[in-house]
């Protein structure tokens, strides 16, 4: 459950994009804005008081609806480097950023892009998790290596089991698709497709989904998922080949 007045709202955006308004009361924080003008109107609707932008990393369909919102707002933007234009405050990793009603900690998670940020707030338990974790997949790794994704998953699954996790993308029946195409018979699959079928027939969105959950059905995250062991087991793989591994099969899928 989250704090008492605070709320969180998914704005899909782009072809399959996320992007969240972060409540309390009549304030609100940005994450990640791909397009401006469905939350310019969002806000100014709601008559919200826009204390914040965060930015997980510089790609454009994470960041392309800062400008025209700094046009209509002043205020500052938190992001992990200043080459991200219109940045007003660069946060490294450890970091904590006090945001008036609700703090965040700061997570360098490198792999898909070399600056890549988390957000993570541990009272509410809930994690921006940008492009670097995904329901039942991970990012791809564009500018940073195999091994620092799965250091940087690594990061992730030491958070809490209850915490609730809001991704940048919507991939997760294309993820599910991936693994069932390995384990068409996986129980835990199937379980989840059904959750996920429910879910999305209510929401419209697979986000957010529970942590814990991923760590036990998700063979990006976790080591000790049942899938990761089994594949790991028959290709007698150290964890960072079979991560490797299992990587490259999605890139390719």
């Amino acid at each position: 459950m989250l704090e008492e007045n605070i709320s969180i709202i998914s704005l899909a955006q782009l072809k399959d994009n996320y992007s969240y308004l972060i409540l309390n009361n009549k304030k609100v924080i940005i994450v990640d804005p791909a397009e401006s003008s469905q939350i310019i109107r969002y806000i100014e609707n709601n008559q919200l008081n826009l204390i914040a932008i965060l930015l997980t990393h510089h790609h454009l369909d994470h960041t392309a609806g800062v400008k025209k919102i700094l046009n209509n707002f002043s205020i500052p933007v938190y992001s992990p480097d200043l080459s991200i234009e219109h940045t007003t405050n660069v946060v490294k990793n450890r970091d904590f950023i006090d945001l008036d009603f609700i703090e965040m900690e700061v997570i360098k998670t490198p792999g898909h892009t070399s600056d890549h940020i988390v957000f993570y707030n541990k009272t509410n338990r809930i994690l921006f998790s940008g492009d670097t974790l995904f329901r039942l997949g991970c990012g791809r790794v564009f500018e940073g290596t195999n091994e620092q994704m799965f250091q940087t998953l690594k990061k992730i699954n030491s958070l809490d089991d209850k915490t609730m996790v809001y991704c940048g993308h919507e991939y997760t029946y294309a993820n599910l698709d991936f693994l069932i195409s390995i384990f068409p018979n996986h129980k835990d699959l199937i379980a989840e497709q059904k959750k996920i079928e429910s879910q999305i027939a209510k929401t419209d969105q697979s986000i957010p989904f529970n942590l814990g959950r991923e760590k036990i059905i998700n063979p990006f995250l976790s080591t000790k998922s049942e899938i990761y062991r089994i594949f790991k087991n028959e290709n007698n793989f150290s964890d960072i080949e079979m991560f490797s591994y299992l990587r490259n099969l999605k890139n390719k899928f």
